[in-house]
């Protein structure tokens, strides 16, 4: 009779590839000892990178094992165990987290070899007081070629072992000859990720009146479906090479701003949210207040049901650099079933929220929502706030949870790999409710803003129609004179190139780069003037074209360097001869130079890249792209550049380009008025509440500071003499470097220069 048989190759693809993460695997095993009824696991590990002597022992306190039960459950592949009856523990009458019975398989994906030790817990029913004690050698198993085979062999030893008054119930599995040797970034990735599959304490907690002074919709969420006293405790401990380091929760809570909390209850079928400020938002907003919100649950039938709880933090961070980089894998709205992460929501690069994505295409209008989400009717029935738009921030900012039990959250199914939850009509309705709950708190964040933004566009008004004028601003015709003459001044650099006339081209290539840096500085912040934005389409086509043309010229002057280079290494040339040629290739090396510099800028000034998306940058480096535009003229005056600005301090969220729009207008300033052989120097320190102070000084001409404010009204240029490569300027420099930073709340203005300075610029970034 014809009967199936089994590969025992399936080991590995229900072990080791079925499960995706070795942290996923390790976890499966503490689930295990959670069904199990422990109260306590310890996980130990040893020589993580040594692959042969490497261990991992995971040990708990649970009911344990006899041999039949070892045997009939753990050693029956697909076993129906947790299948049969209402799915509970013998002892505390937990809801089981595992239900096909292969989850013990992990233990494949880590190790060759599992050791188990185990003593059952005495039941009053039981007389029963031997253990067990087995071992399983993969690697012998698959040298057999169906499972009947592996019968009579080493692959799995089964033996009794006598108990006594003094052991204590429970299991102790050892994994021995690791799979792999764990580098010291894959160990450091596996502790993150093992570190954080148990929920962080504060969030099941109740919430310090430091932090929150109002009672919310819950005092602790329900994390399990079990009780405290029905055996909800349950407690991990990491040891050895998985001892966690410092814990940094505590500081997480301290820096939220708000706090987020969602009941979707199954007994009333309504959800309730609940947005409220923290003590520190309070102390900022005084007039802020908690919100509450509550709509009919949009699946009454099938959930899910939960409890979330997030905390927003909207300012910077102002802790140690350890602290920031621990926030930063630390963040995001993690998911948790019966207390058990669900990766990977949550994790660095998971935007299960779509956050990230609407952060990046986020504009100055309203909050909306489709007629068939259920937040529809919430937002609509909320007063809008002009700009809300604007105030929807990344995953980054965000630190919270989701709690979900088996019971109220029977609709949703894990993935067979345990990675995610197969995304049916269940998931879309947890997705939209915790996202509904986010855009509800940005509305309420952006109500308890409108008048610090209303106050903050009135300052902007008045400053701006004290220092600018409508008259003042640049014609659609005068720019496009400007780079009409760039573009001339380009080809006539290539016919003098053609004829190795180098002297002549470089300083007209300088000009017409000046040109067009002059137009690239005209900021997307100034196309709020209407005047402004048909002046910046009319040249869009203009000012590619002639980025093209740089790339062109400075492939040319690369070609003609090599070229000089080659005829000096084959020629017999006369001494005078060889002088000659020696200049024509520095003339070529000094032009392919300066080309480099001013495609650089370009590149960080003009590209999509640098106007995509607003990301907090390194001062340091972005003046370093500024003074990539001055350079040339810096060495031609024997200036000195210095960049002291420390490497850590970083801006706010901002544009790339514009950023380095403001240093090379605050750079080609102070290179103009430093004088030969002069200095400028660039510095910056941390400001009061996390802000940013920097300061661009140079010697040379002093600027009154009676007189130093009308340096910021459009066309006042204090340069008489044109530059070969900066230009004579427009007198729009410091205009346009204000308006940009005022749209971060950010100052400028000149100050007492220190000592061996002539003039100081300090521009000041707020907390």
């Amino acid at each position: 009779m014809a009967t199936f048989t089994v590969d025992t190759h399936l080991f590995r693809e229900l072990g080791e590839l079925l499960v995706g993460r070795d942290s996923t695997a390790l976890v499966e095993l503490i689930k295990n000892a959670y069904d199990a009824d422990a109260t306590e696991v310890v996980v130990y590990g040893e020589g993580l990178s040594l692959q042969e002597a490497g261990l991992v022992r995971i040990t708990d306190n649970g009911v344990g094992m006899t041999r039949a039960e070892f045997e009939n459950g753990f050693l029956r592949i697909a076993s129906r165990a947790k299948e049969v009856g209402e799915r509970r523990s013998l002892r505390f009458q937990r809801r089981y987290t595992g239900a096909k019975g292969i989850g013990r398989l992990a233990a494949h994906k880590l190790a060759s070899v599992v050791q188990i030790e185990s003593f059952p817990w005495q039941r009053p029913s039981s007389s029963e007081t031997l253990g067990v004690e087995a071992m399983i050698d993969w690697d012998l198993i698959e040298k057999c070629e169906t499972l009947d085979e592996v019968d009579g062999t080493l692959g799995v030893v089964v033996d009794d072992i006598p108990g006594n008054g003094h052991r204590r119930s429970g299991t102790t599995i050892t994994l021995r000859r690791l799979r792999k040797r764990w580098t010291s970034r894959e160990h450091g990735r596996f502790l993150e990720e093992v570190q954080g599959f148990e929920v962080p304490s504060w969030l099941t907690s109740q919430l310090p009146r430091t932090i929150v002074k109002e009672e919310l919709l819950f005092d602790r969420p329900m994390v399990r479906e079990v009780g405290d006293a029905d055996g909800f405790s349950f407690r991990v401990k990491l040891e050895g090479d998985l001892a966690p380091a410092e814990d940094y929760w505590t500081t997480a809570l301290a820096a939220a701003n708000w706090i987020i909390e969602i009941d979707a209850d199954e007994s009333t079928k309504t959800v309730r949210y609940a947005i409220a400020p923290t003590m520190r938002t309070r102390e900022e907003l005084p007039e802020a207040k908690v919100v509450q919100y509550s709509l009919d649950h949009p699946s009454p039938a099938a959930g899910p049901f939960f409890h979330a709880r997030i905390l927003v933090r909207t300012g910077p961070l102002r802790e140690s650099h350890a602290v920031r980089t621990w926030m930063g894998n630390a963040t995001g709205v993690r998911v948790f079933m019966e207390g058990f992460r669900v990766l990977p929501y949550g994790e660095p690069r998971n935007d299960w929220l779509a956050l990230d994505r609407d952060t990046a295409e986020r504009g100055r209008g309203f909050l909306s929502r489709a007629d068939s989400d259920p937040l529809s009717a919430v937002l609509g029935a909320t007063e809008a706030v002009e700009e809300e738009g604007l105030l929807v921030i990344p995953n980054k900012h965000y630190f919270g949870a989701v709690f979900l039990t088996e019971r109220r959250a029977r609709g949703l199914r894990l993935l067979v790999n345990r990675e995610g939850f197969v995304p049916d009509a269940n998931y879309n309705t947890l997705y939209l409710l915790v996202r509904g709950g986010i855009d509800l708190a940005t509305r309420v964040r952006a109500a308890a803003t409108v008048d610090k933004r209303t106050e903050r566009r009135t300052r902007r008004s008045k400053r701006s129609q004290q220092t600018a004028s409508p008259d003042y601003m640049p014609t659609a015709l005068t720019v496009r004179a400007a780079v009409g003459e760039a573009q001339a001044l380009a080809e006539e650099a290539k016919r003098l190139i053609s004829k190795g006339d180098f002297r002549s081209a470089e300083p007209k290539v300088s000009s017409a780069l000046a040109l067009v840096a002059e137009v690239a500085e005209l900021s997307n912040d100034l196309v709020r003037e209407g005047a402004m934005l048909r002046v910046l389409a009319s040249v869009g086509t203009q000012l590619a074209a002639f980025v093209h043309e740089i790339n062109g010229l400075l492939g040319m002057a690369q070609a003609l360097e090599n070229a000089v280079g080659r005829l000096r290494r084959t020629l017999k040339l006369k001494p005078e001869e060889r002088r000659t040629l020696a200049e024509f290739g520095k003339a070529a090396g000094d032009l392919r130079l300066n080309l480099e510099r001013q495609a650089s800028y370009l590149v960080d000034v003009v590209t999509p890249d640098a106007r995509r998306r607003r990301v907090r940058q390194s001062f340091a480096e972005r003046f370093d792209s500024g003074a990539r535009l001055v350079a040339s003229a810096a060495d031609r005056s024997g200036i000195t550049i210095q960049n002291g600005i420390p490497r850590e301090l970083r801006s706010p969220p901002i544009f790339p380009a514009e950023l380095t729009t403001v240093f090379a207008n605050l750079l080609t300033n102070a290179v103009k008025a430093a004088g030969a052989k002069g200095r400028v120097r660039g510095s910056g320190s941390k400001g009061r509440e996390g802000g940013a102070t920097l300061r661009i000084e140079n010697t040379g001409i002093r600027v009154k500071l009676a007189e130093a404010e009308r340096w910021f009204r459009p066309f006042e240029s204090s340069t008489t003499k044109v530059d070969p490569i900066l230009g004579q300027g427009m007198g729009l420099g410091l205009t346009i470097t204000r308006a940009i930073l005022e749209e971060y709340g950010a100052t400028i203005q000149f100050v007492e220069p220190t000592r061996d300075y002539a003039t100081s610029v300090e521009v000041a970034f707020p907390g």
